[in-house]
């Protein structure tokens, strides 16, 4: 008799769930989308495919919006990608785009959440924050102060990101009879990356004797940068590694002995290059662009000036320093957890509500 109770008592239990599950799914379920230029290796691109996942994986539509409809050869995108026109007529709950002149197509729409979110500090935004109707996010803390101070607007702060568990911690940090791998990002076409201040720094202590060797890399997106890449020399030992797949990239990064990023601060919103070093567990060099909430200087990194011999003399006292980069790695990749894709996606949907 004891035994039939206990069985009905889980047999109505099971009817509850069977029952609540779908309708809570229901009630949750939302649909979004973004207003892209395009879907190339980028990082504001990147930042909504790496969220479209995620939100998809949690019960909702994801649409990405572009001119022509392409969907990313690169990445394994699990929503809808398509094209602007298609936009006319869908009821969606939230909207984003990070280009401001796209904002006048979100604000002729009927999503309930109209937003920009800001990645570009140099964007002259002050007319489109004035309408009421532009719910404005940053996407990390320098961009939420600039943003605070010249605008007087409190975006919401959708920090981050990196997919971690994409990316293998380092877990050997010796260098024994090979070469001192420094990495750096290569998009020479784009100034404001810095590559220039990282070759220039390598080719100093190769001068010097270090046992040093340049790993860059990145991804063909434009005929200027083919341009640039065939263009390139390096009077140190160097690798320059192009359209390596994006899958992929913890291996790449696993190469490396330190990360260097010397980005110009007045530009960069996010360092996604930094913030993929730290999740493998890098130590990584870098300036001020980008990475405020990433890099505690002496904790989890080095913070640096954007000066060559600043980048020459982080990278020597990584080079003679195993303890350190060990401490600083294993630091970065702990810290970076914090901003995983999956915490600002559950920080992003909690505020649509």
């Amino acid at each position: 008799m004891i035994n039939l109770c206990i069985c009905k008592f889980f047999y109505f239990f099971l009817l509850i769930d069977a029952f609540c599950v779908p309708l809570t799914k229901n009630q949750k379920s939302m649909k979004l989308g973004v207003l892209l230029p395009h879907t190339k290796l980028y990082g504001g691109v990147k930042r909504f495919l790496e969220l479209g996942n995620i939100f998809v994986e949690k019960g909702h539509d994801f649409y990405v919006f572009t001119p022509d409809g392409s969907s990313p050869g690169w990445f394994d995108f699990k929503g809808v990608v398509t094209t602007f026109e298609q936009l006319q007529g869908m009821s969606l709950d939230a909207l984003w785009t990070t280009t401001p002149e796209y904002m006048s197509l979100i604000l002729q729409s009927t999503a309930k959440h109209k937003i920009f979110y800001h990645v570009r500090i140099k964007e002259q935004l002050a007319t489109l924050l004035k309408n009421p109707d532009v719910e404005l996010f940053a996407c990390s803390s320098n961009v939420y102060e600039h943003d605070l101070k010249k605008y007087r607007r409190d975006a919401f702060k959708a920090v981050g990101g990196v997919t971690v568990r994409h990316y293998q911690p380092k877990a050997d940090y010796r260098v024994i009879d090979r070469p001192f791998v420094v990495m750096g990002y290569g998009r020479l076409a784009e100034s404001v990356k810095g590559t220039r201040y990282v070759v220039k720094a390598c080719e100093r202590l190769y001068k010097k004797g270090y046992n040093i060797k340049l790993l860059l890399f990145d991804t063909h997106v434009s005929d200027k940068m083919q341009q640039k890449y065939e263009r390139f020399h390096c009077s140190c030992p160097y690798e320059f590694v192009l359209d390596h797949p994006f899958s992929r990239n913890s291996e790449l990064f696993g190469r490396a002995d330190c990360f260097v990023s010397a980005e110009n601060p007045k530009y960069s919103g996010w360092n996604n290059t930094v913030a993929e070093a730290m999740a493998c567990a890098l130590p990584v060099v870098s300036t001020k662009a980008g990475t405020d909430d990433l890099l505690i200087d002496g904790v989890n990194g080095i913070r640096s000036s954007r000066w060559v011999f600043c980048f020459e003399k982080h990278i020597a006292r990584l080079y003679h320093d195993e303890a350190l980069r060990q401490r600083l790695g294993q630091a970065a990749r702990q810290h970076i957890q914090q901003f995983d894709w999956e915490v600002v996606a559950d920080k992003i949907l909690k505020y649509l509500g």
